[in-house]
């Protein structure tokens, strides 16, 4: 970003689809299974789920860490018991496979980043799912 709180484009990578055709992916299953594992209704795991698609935009169009909230990763875990379509996703959507890593260091500034990437690119978040706190260990995300 440009000290004026602007994205730079030109330091952006390309996905293979538009945003808004990305966001309207729909997975029935992995939003059922979400609800079941965690115990919260369908429009809980629906938001989370819009949270982790621009989470994963995040990581394929700007390089380096990006972490997420807590809230994020379990949907995360969960899109990545469903190997298969989570692949698909990343390879039809994004032009690249999005590796999920822990990172044996915290990075507590990545998140804050990557909130704010995240805030400036789609303009609205979901604060309940990138909660301006969360994540204070910051020990999971992308390295892309």
């Amino acid at each position: 970003m440009t000290s004026e709180g602007k994205i730079q484009k030109n330091t952006l990578r390309n996905v293979l689809k538009p945003i808004d055709e990305i966001m309207s992916y729909r997975h029935e299953r992995l939003l059922k299974r979400f609800t079941v594992d965690y115990n919260t209704s369908s429009e809980e795991a629906e938001r989370c789920f819009e949270a982790l698609k621009q989470f994963l935009i995040v990581c394929a169009i700007k390089p380096g860490y990006k972490v997420t909230s807590d809230s994020i990763d379990r949907m995360w875990h969960t899109f990545l018991l469903f190997t298969k379509d989570y692949k698909s996703f990343c390879e039809d959507n994004l032009g690249m496979f999005i590796n999920h890593e822990p990172f044996e260091t915290a990075f507590p500034n990545a998140y804050i980043e990557t909130r704010a990437f995240a805030q400036n690119f789609f303009e609205h978040i979901d604060e309940y799912f990138w909660n301006l706190n969360a994540k204070a260990d910051c020990s999971s995300g992308c390295g892309e």
